[in-house]
């Protein structure tokens, strides 16, 4: 058995998981349309997960919606390690998204971890919930008002400079593969 067979092992595994080799995919036509409609799916599913930390967080849920938000990044490490084992650079893949709308997917993103952060500290500090529907507990002179504040703050901070670092590596992307087309154009 080569390593090829072997690397291809983990990602056969997983195109049966998600019926990549199903008969319902169809012709060539057909089975873009449905990758395509899945990619649309997991956008979808990325803000429902961070609208559902929101909601959860303002009604009183506080520490117990991390799980929720955190779940919504199980998606992009399953793509990015279904890519690596493919041998496709996903780093550089994802920089060649479109400006715009990396900048109106990172905006809508900072906003609902911002958000969520607001509602999680207003409840520690204040002891209730943004909107009390009895899902939350009271608390009352809560000694972790600190500690919660400086994991929001940084939180916050750990955001930004992961935000800095993808536009680094984004720039970096972006330069090699201008030099990538400048060799093929010289071939």
């Amino acid at each position: 058995m080569n390593s090829m067979s072997k690397s291809r092992k983990p990602n056969e595994l997983a195109n049966r998981f998600a019926g990549l080799n199903d008969p319902s995919m169809g012709d060539e036509r057909e089975r873009d349309v449905v990758l395509r409609a899945y990619t649309f799916g997991s956008v979808v599913a990325i803000y429902v997960f961070f609208a559902l930390g929101l909601l959860f967080a303002v009604i009183g849920a506080g520490l117990w919606t991390v799980p929720i938000v955190l779940g919504s990044g199980v998606i992009g490490f399953a793509v990015s390690s279904y890519c690596k084992r493919e041998g496709l650079d996903f780093a550089s893949a994802t920089a060649r998204v479109a400006p715009k709308r990396l900048v109106l997917s990172q905006i809508i993103g900072a906003v609902f971890v911002i958000l969520w952060l607001v509602a999680i500290v207003f409840h520690q500090t204040a002891g209730h919930p943004l909107i009390d529907v009895g899902l939350g507990t009271m608390i009352a002179g809560s000694s972790s008002t600190s500690l919660i504040t400086g994991a929001a703050v940084g939180a916050l901070i750990a955001l930004a400079l992961m935000l800095v670092a993808r536009q680094r590596k984004i720039k970096q992307a972006r330069i090699e593969a201008a030099r990538a087309d400048e060799i093929e154009d010289v071939d």
